[in-house]
């Protein structure tokens, strides 16, 4: 694990401790880190999003009959 010391806005630290003192996180780096996953899952999510529209700028969306009628038949194979 790479250590890295840094400084949060005081306005964060009663939240970050009222988090730790209720167990939810059993320190402020595992607070700290949960925020970081977070962070990096919506900025995933955004560059997904950013790319689909993109995607669907160039023509390659998929025809929506199509997705739709593949659905059907797969929840109708689960059924």
């Amino acid at each position: 694990m790479h250590e890295m010391s840094v400084q949060i806005p005081s306005d964060f630290a009663p939240f970050v401790k009222r988090l730790v003192d209720s167990r939810r996180f059993l320190s402020e780096e595992d607070v700290i880190a949960e925020g970081l996953r977070m962070l990096r899952a919506s900025e995933t999510l955004k560059y997904e999003v950013e790319k689909g529209f993109d995607e669907l700028d160039r023509g390659l969306g998929a025809d929506a009959d199509g997705v739709f009628e593949r659905l059907h038949v797969e929840l109708n194979r689960l059924s």
